[in-house]
């Protein structure tokens, strides 16, 4: 089983919770918010397709592959 970044786990689960409740339309627009709160920035628009089609399909997806342009960020 493989590991992703806890920052983008955080990130989908949001758009999730966002997604049940109703409380946006654009869910693409929201998990790129999401992402750049937790400081990831992609212009990888397939993983956003990707992952939008995914939560619908489940609410309680577990990401399953990083964008294309992911750097893991530097630890201290």
């Amino acid at each position: 089983m493989a590991t992703y970044d806890r920052d983008l786990q955080a990130a989908v689960d949001a758009t999730s919770v966002a997604n049940d409740a109703g409380t946006t339309e654009d869910l693409q627009a929201y998990l790129r918010q999401q992402l750049s709160e937790r400081d990831i920035e992609t212009t990888d628009d397939a993983w956003l397709a990707y992952i939008v089609e995914q939560i619908h399909a489940d609410p309680n997806y577990m990401v399953d592959r990083e964008p294309e342009d992911f750097e893991r960020p530097h630890t201290r």
